[in-house]
C-alpha cells in the first residue's frame, strides 16, 4: 500500500488536459510567427523560459525573505505574563 494519496478521476481528467494544453501551445511555439520587437523576443520558448526563471527567482526571494524576517520556533512559548 502506497503512502502516496489516491487522485480521483476528475483530478486525473484535468491534469490530462493541462498536459494536452501545454503540448499543443508547444507545438504552437514552432508554427506560429511572432512579431517580436527585440530579437530574444523572437527565439523560440523564450517566455516559458523567461517565466520558469522569473518564478525560481521569487521562489528563491522568499526563501531567503522567510530566513529574514521569521521568528524563533518558540517565540510564543514565553512564560511571562506581564
Amino acid at each position: 500500500m502506497s503512502d502516496k494519496p489516491e487522485i480521483s478521476i476528475a483530478g486525473r481528467r484535468f491534469i490530462r488536459a493541462l498536459l494536452l494544453i501545454c503540448a499543443g501551445l508547444l507545438v504552437a511555439e514552432f508554427i506560429i510567427h511572432r512579431h517580436a520587437y527585440f530579437a530574444l523576443e523572437a527565439t523560440p520558448l523564450f517566455f516559458a523560459l523567461f517565466g520558469f526563471v522569473a518564478f525560481c527567482i521569487v521562489v528563491g526571494g522568499g526563501v531567503l525573505l522567510r530566513k529574514l524576517v521569521m521568528r524563533a520556533p518558540d517565540y510564543y512559548d514565553g512564560d511571562d505574563d506581564a
